[in-house]
């Protein structure tokens, strides 16, 4: 090679060195500027974006670390006109949680975001569908929410899609709380509060939240691809693929879900008030549970299952027994009730009508007192507004029908004599003597006589895996409902568990354990019922070990230190026998794939597959332990059952029997 040669060379490579240096050292230093940026004109947008942001005095790159080479490539395809016009930027969850940002975000309290506290801690790195949620997946550029903000349609996405049309993935009060304070609906006002205690779900009145399925047209695969949307039906993998790895914000493929009260109930609603207006409002506002002076809200049983007025007030017509409702009357039918309940329901109208008529007279005779006391009162003015709210609930009563709600007719009327004895101690009278119906005294008097004295409760009652019996404890030991329930919430607990029961029954060492615990007796005696199926002899100690014997009745708990308890009559190694033989038997040892394996089958199969699971569940809450030769006997029996009929039923589909 020539002098010459060798010195062009020399110059050329020195000038590729160099301008490789000049590119390296702009992309390093200048193009990784924010200001920079704003240079590509497709870039505008997010970065007018980001100057709106909080984000504003973060550099770009600090939240898109991009590698220099990828720069300097995105650099010479912008030059030459072969750019992809729209940037996919990615942000890894460790730009957000370095040090100087966000470190303990994930661990963090709940944030406050449009009024729902929002847990980071239970979304990052949640895995759904095939996909694992990282910061950006909520956190993207959007349009409407702008630059890292976080658009609320993608938290509706994800939480109804394939939901039904009041459903949603975590509930409502997931992230709306327990609703309380007032709310007005169709001219109403309703205490929210007093509506969940009452039992009333979400769902009852919202009964459309959402709107939209989310769903994704096939098309959008062709903004990206050539095509690939036959693949649109592998979930796992679409999802895997575009925000897992990619970070595709959900937006671009799925169409948006709106969240809203899209429809309320409105089951009250009649078409006469468009010219007659107030028709009814009485017995609606009776009905809701709404409007009267003093008392809490009330809803309707009947109203909390969104039963209409048609569904009282319609002929009846009874077929061979059986009532079918008919067209809507003005009367309403007592026998309506037997059409959707049954026949015992059917007294119940006639109790209401009645106890209804001793509500009106009671409320309107405080009324008169009210008034008496009113006259007589210093201050005229406090006294004759009490007075006239003592009337208001009484013509209350009278306008409204109590029998659309004997509940809160009782409470009408004990908010009234609450509002007397107020009037009264203003007007510096004792209270006069409560006279009125029994049956309104207080929040429990009324059980029995408006309901289930006609509708028996199911006895014995399963209380967390305790048989109780209603009748013994109500009408033999002479209990309120009060002993066990809560005041002002139909069908709450005061009582958290059985153990809570200790202090009445756990008195002594006497007490009858087989009372309330008759299938752990029976079951330990070898006298279980036929009708269950278990062929049990007693077990080797029943005769000259008794319940107390193990069990000390005087502890809350009666089912600590047992072990403690076998020392006694045997050696220091009866403990560990214990633990062995409840690891043996308190685990059902039919495998879980067996009993859960109940699709498809004709009813002679779901039958016998029905009668092994009630024996294993009668067993369960006998507690094996009670008698542990019998239950090893039934579990191999019941195994031995669920493989054949699983193997019946896998000849009859012509599918390979379960192992």
């Amino acid at each position: 090679m020539t002098r010459s040669r060798k010195r062009v060379m020399t110059v050329a490579v020195a000038g590729g060195l160099l301008l490789a240096a000049a590119a390296w050292f702009f992309v390093d230093v200048t193009a990784r500027r924010s200001s920079f940026c704003a240079n590509c004109h497709y870039m505008t947008p997010y970065v007018e974006q980001w100057k709106a942001s909080a984000h504003s005095r973060v550099e770009c790159v600090v939240c898109h670390p991009v590698k220099r080479r990828t720069m300097l490539a995105s650099l010479v395809k912008y030059s030459a006109g072969v750019n992809q016009p729209k940037p996919r930027a990615t942000v890894p969850d460790a730009a957000c949680t370095r040090p100087e940002c966000h470190p303990s975000m994930p661990e963090a309290k709940p944030v406050p975001f449009k009024g729902v506290g929002f847990p980071h801690a239970i979304h990052i790195g949640l895995e759904h569908d095939g996909m694992k949620l990282a910061c950006a997946s909520c956190h993207g550029a959007s349009g409407e929410a702008g630059h890292v903000s976080v658009d609320q349609r993608i938290c509706f996405l994800c939480h109804f899609k394939g939901q039904g049309p009041a459903g949603t993935l975590a509930g409502c009060g997931t992230c709306h709380g327990a609703p309380g304070g007032t709310a007005r609906h169709g001219g109403f006002l309703f205490d929210m509060k007093a509506y969940v205690d009452s039992g009333v779900q979400c769902s009852r009145c919202h009964l459309s939240v959402h709107e939209g399925e989310g769903e994704v047209a096939p098309e959008k695969c062709f903004a990206c691809h050539v095509s690939r949307r036959e693949s649109i039906k592998d979930v796992g993998r679409v999802h895997s693929v575009h925000v897992s790895q990619r970070q595709i914000a959900c937006l671009d493929c799925h169409e948006p879900i709106r969240h809203g009260n899209i429809k309320v109930l409105s089951v009250l609603d009649v078409s006469c008030e468009t010219c007659h207006a107030n028709l009814h409002s009485g017995p609606k506002e009776m009905y809701l549970g709404v409007g009267a002076k003093g008392a809490p809200d009330t809803p309707s049983r009947m109203f909390a299952a969104q039963i209409n007025c048609t569904g009282c007030h319609t002929r009846v017509t009874t077929v061979a027994g059986t009532a079918f409702l008919g067209q809507s009357n003005k009367q309403a039918d007592p026998l309506a009730c037997a059409a959707c309940h049954d026949a015992r329901y059917v007294p119940m109208v006639a109790a209401w009508k009645s106890q209804g008529t001793a509500l009106v007279a009671e409320a309107r005779r405080l009324a008169s007192e009210g008034a008496r006391l009113a006259a007589s009162a210093k201050d005229r003015k406090a006294a004759g507004d009490l007075a006239s709210e003592l009337d208001f609930n009484a013509r209350f009563l009278e306008q409204g029908h109590p029998v659309h709600n004997i509940e809160y007719a009782v409470k009408v009327v004990q908010a009234s004599r609450s509002i007397l004895k107020t009037l009264a101690e203003s007007a510096g009278r004792s209270a006069p003597a409560d006279s009125g119906p029994a049956f309104a005294r207080d929040d429990f008097a009324y059980c029995g006589p408006t309901c289930h004295g006609f509708i028996p409760r199911k006895e014995p009652y399963d209380f967390k895996g305790t048989d109780f019996p209603h009748t013994y404890h109500t009408e033999k030991a002479g209990l309120s409902c009060d002993t066990c329930h809560e005041g002002g919430r139909h069908k709450a607990m005061v009582l958290a568990s059985p153990s809570d029961c200790a202090s009445c029954h756990h008195d002594s060492a006497k007490a009858d354990c087989a009372r309330c615990h008759p299938r752990q007796a029976a079951l330990y005696t070898g006298k279980v019922p036929p009708s269950v199926g278990i062929a049990a002899k007693a077990d080797v100690m029943a005769e000259s070990v008794a319940c107390a014997d193990c069990h000390d009745p005087t502890q809350a708990d009666a089912l600590q230190n047992i072990g403690k308890a076998c020392e006694g009559c045997h050696d220091a190694q009866a403990p560990k026998e214990l633990a062995a033989w409840r690891a043996d038997v308190d685990e059902v040892k039919v495998t879980t794939d067996l009993l859960r394996q109940r699709g498809g089958g004709d009813a002679p199969y779901r039958r016998r597959l029905d009668a092994v699971r009630a024996r294993l569940d009668y067993l369960s809450k006998a507690r094996p332990l009670h008698n542990v030769d019998a239950a090893r006997a039934e579990f191999d029996r019941s195994e031995s059952e669920l493989r054949a009929i699983l193997n019946d039923l896998s000849t009859k589909l012509g599918a390979a029997p379960p192992r």
